[in-house]
């Protein structure tokens, strides 16, 4: 793959469809020079809310949700490094597509999958993949 993009941005949330996104990101970035960035967005349903006391909140605490999304980012780390591929990570606070869409850059490649794990159980709220496709300047695959 040549140098057509700037980096490739892969969100993920632990489910099926965002670790085949990264192994799809993987694949077309080994042997070139681009940049992997998996990125994991925490949402919390009252993030919108700064007087939230985000840690009361049980079971879903927000330390528990960045754990758990620390073992997802380590895991597509992990998938990279056996390809020999570097795979740099970031987790932010916030509202998912919001924070993919501010991440990207025109000459980035968004990889994402098109569905993800729903917000009851985990951090990607549905919908998520629709919002970046129709906001982003980037260009955006699909991983079905």
């Amino acid at each position: 793959m040549s140098k057509a993009f700037s980096k490739i941005i892969v969100p993920v949330d632990g489910s099926d469809f965002s670790k085949k996104a990264a192994k799809k990101a993987i694949l077309l970035a080994k042997g070139s020079r681009i940049d992997i960035l998996a990125m994991l967005v925490v949402h919390f349903p009252l993030t919108e809310c700064p007087e939230t006391d985000h840690e009361k909140m049980a079971p879903f605490g927000i330390e528990r949700l960045k754990k758990e999304g620390e073992s997802v980012l380590k895991e597509i780390e992990d998938i990279g490094k056996n390809d020999g591929v570097v795979v740099k990570t970031k987790m932010v606070e916030g509202f998912p597509a919001q924070e993919i869409i501010k991440e990207a850059r025109k000459n980035d490649l968004i990889i994402m999958g098109s569905k993800g794990i729903s917000a009851l159980n985990r951090i990607f709220l549905g919908g998520v993949a629709e919002k970046v496709i129709h906001h982003s300047k980037s260009t955006v695959m699909i991983v079905r």
